[in-house]
């Protein structure tokens, strides 16, 4: 059981979430929404956790040395021992293989799955890249950012050749992704990357932490204000010129998610104590509002679309009640 538990906690399931409806909102920004079945879109969903549990079970394996650096981060299986880094491994690469097993779900013809495939071989390349070098180079943010991109891609493909209407879902939840990594884990991780040594994009502008007091200097905040409303002149950009229909309800609530988020950007960029604990909840309330604007923007093309918006939170809040007996604050993260 505890065994269990180990690999449950290793795979980041707090936002296993956020990843696994990547490759379903790739299917749902394809017009014919109606020809869509249930069945498929959960398919989808298994492999986009697939995906999730690689690349995170992968950081971890490669990121072991660093995350010792940090007590915050003794819960973690790999710090405090409870699994091998080589039986880590061996578990990522075996939710790699099975999301490519339930791929077949959606072959067709040859030339089809093969392109299928191909986007899947691409997303998690990128995600690999980016595991190792993460903390080696700065910018490498943009790596995870593609595997996502054509996460939502293959989606998409499952259904037929993407619409532009999902190339700019793929960018927002690319965007989204840079800021979770460039932004919000650069904030939560900057103890112990710079006592590591590591080379990102925040330490090269300056960001750190000295006697327990947060610097975060103007040319990083820009950066992710910049981030954001790039991310949400995209959400709305499909009712502009891509000739998605709006109701006034929709673009209230997508108004107010936005402003919302940006409000607690500020909020996250005004901590000056470093504090793990409110450092987590910050970043869980903007990850919440951030990806829930996506379903909602889609759901002009079905109503039902909008639901997805409350499986990240759910997950989320879930998780972290049944491993961490917590709410906004995942031991893990």
């Amino acid at each position: 059981m505890v065994m269990l538990r180990d690999y449950i906690e290793i795979t980041r399931l707090f936002n296993m979430g956020l990843t696994a409806v990547a490759p379903v909102l790739g299917a749902l920004s394809m017009w014919n929404v109606g020809s869509l079945h249930l069945w498929k879109l959960c398919i989808l969903f298994l492999i986009g956790s697939m995906s999730h549990i690689y690349g995170f079970v992968i950081n971890d394996v490669i990121d072991f040395r660093l995350d010792k650096l940090s007590k915050d981060l003794s819960a973690r299986p790999l710090v405090r021992g409870s699994i091998t880094r080589r039986g880590a491994a061996f578990f990522a690469i075996s939710c790699m293989i099975v999301s490519f097993l339930l791929s077949f779900v959606f072959f067709s013809d040859l030339l089809q799955y093969i392109i299928l495939a191909c986007i899947l071989l691409v997303a998690y390349f990128f995600a690999t890249v980016y595991d190792i070098a993460s903390k080696k180079y700065p910018g490498m943010d943009l790596f995870v950012a593609g595997a996502i991109f054509f996460l939502i891609l293959f989606g998409a493909w499952t259904i037929g050749t993407p619409t532009l209407l999902a190339y700019v879902v793929a960018l927002i939840g690319s965007i989204q992704v840079i800021f979770m990594n460039m932004i919000n884990g650069a904030i939560k991780d900057i103890d112990h990357d710079k006592e590591g040594s590591a080379d990102t994009v925040a330490i090269r502008l300056g960001a750190k932490v000295h006697a327990g007091i947060i610097a975060l200097p103007l040319s990083f905040k820009t950066m992710g204000y910049l981030i954001e409303l790039l991310r949400m002149a995209l959400i709305f950009l499909p009712f502009v010129f891509l000739g998605l229909s709006a109701n006034l309800w929709q673009i209230g609530l997508l108004v107010l998610f936005s402003v919302v988020t940006f409000f607690s950007i500020y909020k996250l960029f005004s901590i000056t104590t470093f504090d793990r604990a409110r450092i987590r909840k910050c970043i869980g309330i903007i990850v919440i509002f951030m990806y829930a604007t996506t379903p909602i923007m889609l759901s002009t093309l079905n109503i039902y679309i909008i639901l997805i918006a409350l499986i990240p939170p759910i997950w989320f809040f879930t998780s972290n009640l049944v491993l961490h007996k917590t709410i906004f604050e995942p031991k893990t993260m």
